[in-house]
């Protein structure tokens, strides 16, 4: 009997150890999720800490400051400009009063009823260009520079 005594000790104690390893483990995993989630509260603190501060000092804000907010500016330009190639590839453009997207075959902007305005701008800058081309019967774009 003395073998069977020690294999039922040595399952009581692998089962044992086996069951603290998977409570270690679960505590673990808990503490990881914890602190990825302080660690992501921090992130939406910060961000809200700067976009307050943006808000506030967007024109006096402190020389340290300087870079970054010169940073911010530049991309803004950059990601407005990418939005409007997008927007004129999905042929779509905004009014240039309340900023509704509408079609650019619009006359007027469905929202707030405003007359497109890049389509005046079209129809005077071909009405420019004709009267150009009157000026100057064959003369290259070159030759108007000079």
């Amino acid at each position: 009997m003395d073998f069977f005594e020690q294999l039922k000790k040595n399952v009581v104690q692998a089962g044992q150890t086996v069951a603290d390893k998977a409570k270690k483990t679960t505590d673990i995993l808990k503490l990881k999720e914890q602190i990825r989630q302080d660690k992501r509260e921090i992130r939406d603190i910060t961000y809200r800490i700067g976009k307050t501060y943006i808000k506030l000092h967007q024109n006096d804000y402190e020389e340290e400051y300087e870079k970054y907010f010169q940073s911010l500016k530049t991309v803004k330009e950059a990601l407005a400009e990418k939005e409007q190639d997008l927007q004129k590839m999905y042929d779509k453009v905004r009014c240039t009063e309340c900023g509704a997207e509408m079609s650019s075959s619009d006359d007027y902007c469905p929202k707030c009823g405003t007359a497109a305005a890049f389509d005046a701008e079209l129809k005077e800058e071909k009405i420019i260009d004709f009267k150009d081309d009157d000026d100057h019967f064959g003369d290259s774009d070159i030759a108007r520079e000079e």
